[in-house]
């Protein structure tokens, strides 16, 4: 299905430092200063801008030997003063642009948190989940970099690093599981983890455990979304962002156990000697994930690994209405950009079907004929490759985080945007507004890393400082105030199934009610996934 196909991985009348911390003139760094006391231990950070940070801090116990295949584990306690101004090992996971300059270990369960001071101050947690398509990135990455909106916001910036590929998310069935031996969602788990980490020591860093809002991109979005859906999640968080995270990608356990038989048939293990997958090195276990994601990629309709719904941590689809009961007291934030599968369809990725024919292979047979020429008969440059693409987007991101608004809005505040900025370049390279472009602006990093310091050459200074501001203060007024127009008017409509009001980030950023509303009312009814 092409929910599986694909993945591989306001304000400007609001000041954009609204929030800034007024502390930077002050900024202690002593010793003393650095030194925060957890549950567990003291912890000696450091300052990153003008801001402290606290970095690899474990908020579980190394998952390995026995504890590998199982749920995270309770961090161990420590004497005297640890260091954290080193960031933690990535998870183990095969080489790509996210982690070819990232120590890969086992041992990868860490967060790293950003603050103005760790003064007492309740201040509005940020909880950001990366992406990655489950397969690949780290919570450390430069693009992630906190120092910047934890400044402009006074908030409070954690990012993770939660199990990845094989390793966080091969299924086990109910015997396997009923042995004690093997749990399943472990990623999902480590992030529920870090999230009860968070509640039980920000305190302590000048965070309010009491407001914490979630965000995070592709996978990490899709994250947000099963947190939702999570009765074990439920009370971590008040308010959730989902980044361009597909809604519809979970697995069913048939599916799930598919992907594991073929992993073992990899390894010639046999079901009746998975005791073999915990005394495996990790490198054997990642190379082996690696040829079985080139089987998937190249055999299957199933790109990357995915969250399953195994009845017990995750019950329900998430692309489906949740209850009240689950997420009714959480504000979500929810939106993707324009062209999000232009990244996908690159010569890099081959992801994505970029003709009309491959579109009929891998997607286009699942609908009905009447709903297939429907569809088809409403983007413009349909057959062509941007119209076989501007279809895609709309089936993998933007409908079904439309459905899951719908859904959300009946019982909590929903408030949904569409990224469309772009550039002369990257129109010109057939990229325009792809996946992730926005993060950056999410951040206020675009002046910053080898992925940001591409957008000095292809977006002005003007650009960059215009959109960040809305961005940025779009998103800080969400974790502070539970919607983005902040204490000031109401300039971003909530969503609703009558106006779909979403707000438009481009060089002039406005409101807008149901935009491209031709296309969405074509996949009316259209069950796909």
């Amino acid at each position: 299905m092409v929910r599986h196909s694909l993945l591989s991985v306001i304000l400007v009348g609001v000041s954009f430092s609204l929030y800034a911390a007024k502390h930077t003139s002050a900024l202690k760094t002593d010793s003393a200063s650095l030194v925060v006391a957890t549950a567990y231990g003291k912890l000696r950070g450091t300052t990153d801008q003008n801001v402290y940070v606290w970095k690899g801090i474990p908020f579980a116990k190394a998952p390995t030997g026995e504890l590998r295949f199982r749920s995270p584990q309770l961090p161990e306690k420590w004497e005297g003063i640890k260091e954290a101004t080193e960031f933690g090992a990535s998870a183990p996971q095969m080489k790509s642009s996210f982690s070819r300059s990232e120590m890969q270990d086992e041992n990868c369960l860490s967060l790293n948190i950003w603050s103005p001071a760790a003064d007492g101050k309740k201040r509005p947690v940020m909880f950001w989940i990366h992406g990655g398509g489950f397969v690949v990135g780290s919570g450390s990455s430069e693009l992630y970099n906190g120092a910047k909106l934890a400044e402009t916001g006074d908030v409070v910036v954690v990012t993770i690093n939660y199990r990845l590929g094989v390793l966080g998310f091969l299924y086990f069935d109910e015997k396997e599981r009923s042995a004690g031996n093997f749990e399943n969602n472990l990623g999902i788990r480590d992030q529920i983890a870090a999230l009860n980490w968070v509640k039980q020591n920000i305190a302590a860093f000048g965070g309010n455990p009491e407001q914490v809002t979630i965000f995070g991109e592709s996978a990490g979005g899709t994250s947000v979304e099963t947190l939702l859906a999570c009765p074990s999640a439920r009370g971590l968080f008040k308010g959730a962002i989902a980044q361009s995270g597909p809604a519809a990608i979970l697995w069913q356990p048939e599916t799930a156990k598919s992907i594991t038989e073929k992993f073992l048939a990899t390894l010639n293990i046999s079901s009746d000697s998975l005791h073999l997958l915990k005394l495996l090195p990790a490198d054997s276990l990642v190379e082996a994930g690696n040829r079985l994601l080139k089987y998937m990629v190249k055999e299957t309709p199933n790109k990357v690994f995915s969250p399953t719904i195994d009845g017990e941590l995750l019950t329900t689809d998430i692309f489906h209405c949740l209850s009240p009961a689950q997420s009714g007291d959480v504000a979500l934030l929810i939106g993707t950009n324009k062209d999000e599968s232009t990244m996908f369809a690159s010569r890099k990725l081959r992801m994505a079907p970029s003709n009309s024919k491959k579109l009929e292979k891998e997607f286009l047979h699942v609908l009905k004929p009447e709903e297939k020429e429907r569809v088809t008969n409403v983007y413009k440059n349909y057959p062509r490759k941007r119209g076989v693409l501007d279809l895609l987007t709309d089936a993998v991101f933007r409908i079904p985080a439309i459905r899951m608004a719908e859904c959300q809005s009946k019982h909590s505040p929903v408030y949904m945007y569409r990224f469309e900025w772009s550039s002369f370049f990257l129109n010109v390279a057939g990229l325009r507004s792809f996946h992730g472009l926005e993060i950056p602006f999410v951040f206020g990093t675009a002046d910053g890393s080898r992925y940001q310091r591409m957008l000095k050459y292809i977006a002005s200074k003007k650009i960059r400082t215009q959109l960040t501001a809305e961005i940025q203060t779009a998103w800080i007024n969400f974790a502070r105030f539970g919607n983005p127009n902040g204490n000031k008017g109401e300039n971003w409509k909530a969503f609703d199934s009558n106006e779909y009001a979403t707000m438009i980030f481009d060089r002039k950023s406005e409101l807008k009610n149901d935009p491209d509303a031709i296309q969405r009312k074509a996949w009316e009814g259209v069950q796909y996934y």
